[in-house]
C-alpha cells in the first residue's frame, strides 16, 4: 500500500502544471497557458532529480537518519526523547517500571528496525520525490515567466527557459550538507506541503497542531491532519465546493491584496495568475472525468450494474453484455477492480443508462454526486492506509 500511496503523491504533483494549463485555458489565458506548459515540460527533466532525492531518502531511512524533510512526525526527536528516559527509569523507578520501560524499548528498537519501517521510509522518500519534482516545475515556470517578461517570441519561450532554467535554482532550492537541492521557497515548500498532505492545519482545527505533543493524542493526531488535508484537497477538485474555500476567495478575489497572498501563502505578485489558474483546472478536472463516462454511457459504451427486471437482464445475457464494462468494439472490458474509479463510473453507468426509470431531479442528483467523487478519487487514495505510511511505532507520549 506504501508504495501505491507514494506513486499517487506523485500523480498529485505530476497533475499539478496539466491543470493549471487547463485552468488557463478555461480563462482564455495565453500566457498562462504557455507558462504552464513549460512546467509540463519539465516533468521529465525533472524525473532523473527527483528519483535520486528518493534514493538518497530511502537510504537514510533504512540507515535511521533524519530524512530531508519533516514528515508526519518526528521520530528521530521522539526516539531521542524515549532515549533519555533511560536513566530517570533506571535511577529513579520501580522494578515494574523498569521492566515495563525494557519491553517497551524492545518494541520501540523493533518497530524502527529498518525492514519493519519500510512504509515509513518509502512514504518519506516519495514526499521527497513529489517535493523535488514540484520544485524542478516551479523552477521552469519562473524561467518561461523571465522569457515573456523579456518580450522572447512566445515561439521560443519553451527552448529559452529550458536553456535559463537553472538560473533560478537557488531561487527555489538550496543545497545541504549532502550536496543534495532542498525545496526552500515558501510557495513551492507549501505546495509541497498541500501535496504531500503534511501541511499544517489552520483555522478552527489550528488547536489539533498541539495535539501531538499530548499523551494519548500523538499516536492519534498524525492521522485526523493527513485526513483533513486530503479533505481539503478533495475541496479544492470539487464544483461549486471549490468557490467556498479559503484560498480560492483570496485568489479569486477581485479586489484581492498581493501583499496579503504573499504573506498568507507565499505566492509572489506575478504568480498569482498562475495560481488562479490551477485553482480553475483543479474543479474543471473533475467536471471532465464524469462528463467523459457520461458521453460514453449515454453512447452505449459505459455499463453499470445488471437490470434491476429479469427480461432486461436475459436480453444482456443473450447479447453478451457485461456489466461494470467499458464497451471496446465488440469486447467488454470490465473496471470492476479499478477501485476506487469503478464506484464513480458504475454511478455514472446507472445514470445514464437508467435515466428514464429515475426521473429528471433524481438523477441531475446522481450526477452531481459524481462530480463530486470524481474530484475527491484524486485525492482519496493517499490517506486510505495512513497506518501504513505512519508506521506502527510506539507512543512515545
Amino acid at each position: 500500500m506504501c508504495i501505491r500511496d507514494s506513486v499517487n503523491t506523485g500523480v498529485i504533483g505530476y497533475l499539478r502544471p496539466y491543470q493549471a494549463w487547463l485552468g488557463a485555458a478555461v480563462q482564455g489565458n495565453k500566457e498562462e497557458m504557455i507558462i504552464a506548459a513549460a512546467g509540463i515540460d519539465a516533468l521529465g527533466k525533472s524525473f532523473s532529480e527527483s528519483l535520486q532525492m528518493f534514493k538518497h531518502n530511502w537510504e537514510a531511512g533504512l540507515n535511521r537518519k533524519k530524512l530531508t524533510y519533516q514528515g508526519k512526525f518526528d521520530v528521530q526527536e521522539d526516539i531521542k526523547e524515549w532515549r533519555q528516559l533511560a536513566p530517570q527509569i533506571e535511577r529513579y523507578g520501580s522494578p515494574n517500571e523498569k521492566l515495563a520501560y525494557y519491553w517497551t524499548d524492545v518494541l520501540v528498537n523493533f518497530n524502527n528496525s529498518p525492514w519493519v519501517r519500510y512504509s515509513q521510509n518509502a512514504m518519506g522518500a516519495g514526499d521527497a520525490f513529489t517535493r523535488t519534482l514540484i520544485g524542478r516545475v516551479e523552477m521552469r515556470m519562473r524561467a518561461a515567466r523571465k522569457a515573456i517578461a523579456d518580450n522572447v517570441d512566445l515561439d521560443d519561450i519553451q527552448k529559452v527557459a529550458r536553456d535559463t532554467e537553472q538560473n533560478f535554482r537557488e531561487q527555489i532550492f538550496k543545497q545541504d550538507r549532502h550536496g543534495m537541492w532542498v525545496v526552500s521557497d515558501e510557495a513551492a515548500r507549501a505546495a509541497g506541503d498541500e501535496t504531500t498532505l503534511t501541511q499544517a492545519l489552520s483555522g478552527q482545527l489550528a488547536w489539533l497542531q498541539g495535539a501531538r505533543n499530548t499523551t494519548g493524542l500523538r499516536f492519534f493526531f498524525p492521522f485526523v491532519r493527513t485526513g483533513v488535508n486530503a479533505l481539503d484537497l478533495a475541496q479544492q477538485h470539487t464544483p461549486m465546493l471549490a468557490r467556498h474555500h479559503g484560498k480560492w476567495k483570496d485568489l479569486m478575489n477581485p479586489n484581492l491584496d498581493p501583499a496579503y497572498i504573499l504573506k498568507k501563502y507565499g505566492i509572489q505578485p506575478e504568480d498569482i495568475p498562475q495560481a488562479q489558474a490551477l485553482m480553475k483546472g483543479r474543479v474543471a478536472s473533475g467536471q471532465i472525468m464524469v462528463g467523459l463516462a457520461v458521453i460514453m454511457g449515454m453512447s452505449g459504451n459505459l455499463t453499470g450494474s445488471l437490470p434491476a427486471d429479469k427480461e432486461t437482464r436475459d436480453l444482456w445475457r443473450m447479447r453478451g453484455i457485461k456489466p461494470f464494462s467499458f464497451k471496446v468494439g465488440n469486447s467488454y472490458i470490465s473496471y470492476q477492480k479499478m477501485e476506487p474509479f469503478n464506484t464513480i463510473l458504475g454511478m455514472v453507468a446507472n445514470v445514464t443508462n437508467y435515466q428514464h426509470v429515475l426521473g429528471e431531479d433524481l438523477r441531475d442528483d446522481f450526477l452531481n454526486k459524481a462530480v463530486f467523487m470524481a474530484s475527491a478519487v484524486i485525492v482519496c487514495l493517499l490517506y486510505t492506509s495512513d497506518a501504513a505510511d505512519e508506521g506502527l511505532g510506539v507512543d512515545l507520549g
